[in-house]
Order: structure tokens, then sequence, then C-alpha cells
């Protein structure tokens, strides 16, 4: 991965402007909307794929991950779920895992990326039972796929806790992990699984919790006692507070999302958090007061939804593909930047300092959630392998819904006189994936995309 510019350096460069501020002088280009729907990196609809011990021959396919990213499915995430049914008290045999490496490497020739979970059993009749390994196994499993993990962080969106219980989801637990904890000293098995997974999964990524109240406990237990949501301060850090997201894997499914709010605080808890933080999930009952069009979009806008299960479960999906909901669901779900204009030097002199103020606005539920950089880009108009790429301290992952207001700035130093494209270039910041334009995000704009690059053309400037 390409070294990350430190935290103080990615605040805004040009301070937010408020409604009251006056923009800058120079030239305006103005840019028109989009409505179109298309596939974006890192958020959206996903597939979910089994792969179970039983079947290790089974495996990820880059041809059919491309051609969901390429379809009308516009997706470009898909969850895989691992289930070690048969290694509960053994090793991970290297079969297995070098299918965990085999679908890795298609994530990444594909297009895609991955929404990951290791489980041991999927279901919660008690004649499965033990619904998960001894913590002994569990811890050493962890140990197993974290290089894989590490190695592959690049096509990871986020890693879902996973382990404990029936499908993974930390309830229909066993071996000696209580299934309803009410005492501190019951939840600290749950702890070390917890912060053992913080530590094999990537700096870079986020790990996901089933409910809110598990982060609330948590944070309780660790020094937090008022188990604050994580402020604008805390995001994007290296720490455990900041790379604990969270799934709801009953969304839309009761009053209480079957379990996973437990009272209002944990509502208002997420609200709060998922700012920040990764949210996504699937339904797994219809109900249709719940699914209806202004709950459901209001309650994504809520908590911040960058995932969701196109498949599970099918009533509700349908439902919002019969009424045309799904079509503001794709859109929507993560990030969906708009670029209104842009104020630029008027009379670019090579040598001089050149600026590009921005107006942008989020229209998604979500800002992005792993790193991302931000560069402008110049290719000579005349000559397109004379470009030059110029790195900025902008953080989209700041890039909360509504409207932002930014400067991007370079110096043109070495760059001859003559007609150039300007471009905004969002790539990621992996070297494996950075020069890959299905990596970059696309502005919901018109006449802007270049989808040979991976480029959102802005205006041709000439520099003198």
């Amino acid at each position: 991965m390409k070294k990350l510019l430190p935290l103080a350096i990615c605040a805004v460069l040009f301070a937010a402007c408020n409604g009251n501020t006056p923009e800058p002088k120079g030239t305006t280009v103005t840019f028109t909307e989009s409505d179109e729907i298309f596939a974006n990196p890192e958020r959206g609809l996903f597939s979910q794929t089994y792969y179970t011990s039983a079947n290790v021959v089974s495996h990820a396919d880059a041809g059919v991950i491309n051609n969901l990213r390429s379809s009308a499915a516009y997706m470009t995430l898909f969850l895989h779920s691992y289930y070690l049914t048969d290694y509960m008290e053994s090793d991970i045999p290297q079969e297995f895992l070098d299918r965990l490496e085999t679908n890795m490497n298609a994530l990444r020739e594909g297009g895609g990326k991955v929404i990951l979970r290791f489980s041991y059993k999927s279901s919660m009749d008690t004649k499965d039972q033990p619904w998960n390994a001894a913590p002994e196994w569990i811890h050493r499993h962890m140990d197993q796929v974290a290089p894989y993990l590490q190695k592959h962080a690049d096509v990871i969106l986020c890693v879902q806790c996973g382990w404990l219980g029936s499908w993974g989801e930390w309830y229909y637990t066993d071996s000696g992990y209580k299934m309803n904890p009410t005492k501190d000293s019951d939840f600290e098995m749950r702890w070390e699984v917890l912060e053992h997974m913080l530590r094999a999964v990537p700096e870079s990524r986020q790990v996901a919790l089933r409910t809110p109240m598990y982060k609330r406990r948590w944070l309780k237990m660790r020094g937090d006692t008022a188990s604050t949501p994580l402020t604008a301060e805390e995001a994007c850090r290296p720490t455990n507070k900041a790379r604990i997201g969270g799934h709801n894997d009953c969304f839309l499914s009761s009053a209480n999302d079957v379990g996973t709010y437990s009272g209002p605080d944990d509502r208002t808890f997420w609200a709060e958090d998922t700012k920040y933080t990764v949210m996504g999930g699937e339904t797994c009952e219809f109900k249709k007061t719940l699914a209806e069009a202004d709950h459901a979009i209001g309650e994504m806008e809520k908590y911040h939804w960058t995932y969701l299960n196109r498949d599970y479960r099918e009533e509700v999906t349908n439902s919002w593909r019969q009424n045309g909901t799904m079509n503001t669901i794709l859109r929507r779900l993560g990030y969906r930047f708009v670029l209104d204009k842009v104020i630029h030097t008027p009379k670019p002199v090579a040598g001089n300092k050149f600026e590009v103020y921005c107006v942008l606005r989020n229209l998604g539920f979500a800002a992005p959630i792993n790193p991302r950089d931000v560069e402008l880009v110049l290719v000579n108009a005349n000559d397109a392998a004379k470009k030059y790429v110029f790195p900025q301290g902008e953080n989209p992952r700041f890039w909360l819904p509504g409207e932002h207001r930014f400067t991007l700035d370079c110096t043109l130093d070495g760059v001859a006189a003559g007609q150039y494209k300007l471009y905004l270039n969002l790539p990621d910041p992996y070297e494996s994936l950075h020069n890959d334009p299905r990596y970059s995000i696309r502005l919901a704009n018109k006449d802007m995309w270049d989808e040979k690059t991976g480029y959102n053309y802005l205006t041709t400037i000439t520099v003198e």
C-alpha cells in the first residue's frame, strides 16, 4: 500500500466554507448532475457465496465477478462466508486456505471487493450443537487466516467479526461463550475474539459487530464509561474504537430488528457512530409497513448504509423492485458524489500555484469507509503520454451526506506550456489497484467519466 498522508494533512487544505463565505474569484465551470445508475467501488448491493469445509473445490470466478460489475447488476461487492464445520477440533487444512487465496485473487482480477465472515455452523438447531468451536481453536483459526487478510487487504471492504454462534452472528453460542451474557465477566471471552480479529485484520480495515450493544458494552468495559459514539476527531485513525463498525442482518424485520436494538440508546448510538464506521447487512423477514419506501430509505439514511444483500430476503427486495424503490437504493447505497462546479485559477502559469475550488454534494447514505486518494491530473491535449499527477490531502471519508466545499491545489513545476485536460481522480490508495479504473470513484455527472482511465473530466486549461 502506498504511504498514506498523516491525518493532520488529510484535513481539508482549504477550510470547509459555510454558506456565508464568499467563493474565490476565477474561472467557473459548472456541471450537470446525472441520475444514471452505475457501479462504483466499495458500495452497493452484494452477492453472497458460502464456502464450506465439505466442498473445498468450489471457488470464486473472476469472469462472473466482472460480469456482475459490468452488467445491470452494478455490483462490486461480494460477501464470502467461510464455514469451518469440519475443522472445529483441528487446524484449517492448506487446501481450504488455498481457496481463500484463490478467491482473493479472483476478486482482484474481476474488479470486486469482499465482505468476509468466518463461522462454523449455519443452523440454530440444538441437534447441530456445538454452534462454534472452543476458544483455543477459534484463536488458532484466526491466526491461520490472518496472513491472508493482511496480504489481500486491498480487496477487502470489511470483515464481519464472525466465529461465534450460528452464522457467526454471536447469538446462538456455546463452548463457553454464554448465549445471553449479562455480567461484564460474561463478555470477556467475546472481547478476546473481537480484539484478536482487530489484530488479524489489516489496520486499514474495519471489523463489524452484529449489534450496537456489543460496541457500546465493549467501550464501557475498555474505559469509555459513557459509551460515546465515534466523533470526527476520533474517526479514520488506526484505533480499535475507530475500526469497529456494525452489520444488521435483520434490517426492517421488526420494531427492534429482531433484537438488533435493545433500546432507543442503541439507535442513537448507531446513528452517530455509523457516520464514520461501516454499516450494511440484509433483511430477514418481510414486514410490509417497515419495508415501505419512505421508511426503508429513512432508515438507510439514518444509519449510513454502505452495502445490502441483493437476494435476501427476496420478498423485501422484490417489493422494492416493483415499486421503484430499488433504483433509489442502487443510487444511494454508500456514497454518491455530484460535482456542482469548480472555480480554478484563471490563467495558469508554469511553475506557479494552481487552485481548484470545488463544490461537491454527497447524495448517498454514507461517506467512503476506507482510505481513498484524491488527485488532480493534467493530461496534454495533444499528447496523452504527457501526464502530470498531483496528489491532494483531502480525505473523502469525511465527505458525509450533504454539501462540501474545498480547495485542491498544486504547483505547476515541470509542466510545459500548452493545453491540458484537467481531471479529478479518486483512486484506490493500494498500489495494486491505484491504476485500475474499476477501483476509482465515478462522479454522478454527465459527460465527465473516462472509463479507460477512471478519471473525471473537469475542463481544459491553457498553461502559459
